[in-house]
């Protein structure tokens, strides 16, 4: 049985929705939403629309934003995997 190397390439996302957002847009749109619900712990205001802002915020970027060819997320699961992976430690004299 011979086998054969298809080229595929995953750079674009099929819009889902209304042709405008792509499925994990959409999740992270639903999450910003859902983090209303933040505004009914019982502490001050003030740190509950500091909290709902910057959730918002970071979901939003997450979705929309690009670095050079990469959305957000990805970009930031990239970081966490280098900060939290084996690293080798050479030491010389």
């Amino acid at each position: 049985m011979s086998l054969y190397k298809v080229p595929f390439d995953f750079t674009h996302e099929e819009k889902v929705f209304g042709g405008y957002l792509s499925l994990r847009q959409m999740l992270y749109v639903i999450t910003s939403v859902i983090s209303v619900g933040v505004l009914f712990f019982h502490i001050s205001m003030i740190f509950k629309v500091i909290i709902f802002l910057s959730f918002v915020s970071i979901f939003m970027t997450f979705a929309f934003v690009k670095i050079g060819n990469t959305y957000t997320d990805k970009y930031f699961i990239n970081i966490l995997k280098y900060i939290f992976r084996k690293k080798k430690f050479i030491f010389e004299r």
